[in-house]
């Protein structure tokens, strides 16, 4: 099942770099990134490149991306 952050990376003319992004973050290379924890949710970091929001969950050794979109539409996603 594709995820809606899926769709939106495929049809992102970005989608080289954040695919880049993607990758580093399931590969736990978080060095070259500038990470900033979401306040109102437990875990929850993002990513910003450009006008894109990339949110994820930092756990102890797997991180999970939850969503992919623009800064006016991705805080719709995580309520």
């Amino acid at each position: 099942m594709v995820q809606k952050w899926e769709k939106f990376i495929s049809k992102n003319p970005l989608k080289n770099i954040l695919n880049k992004i993607i990758i580093d973050i399931s590969n736990n290379n978080l060095d070259e990134y500038y990470i900033k924890k979401l306040s109102w949710y437990e875990n929850y970091y993002r990513i910003r490149k450009w006008n894109i929001r990339i949110v994820f969950i930092k756990e102890e050794n797997v991180n999970k991306i939850v969503a992919v979109d623009t800064r006016w539409n991705i805080y719709r996603w995580l309520k």
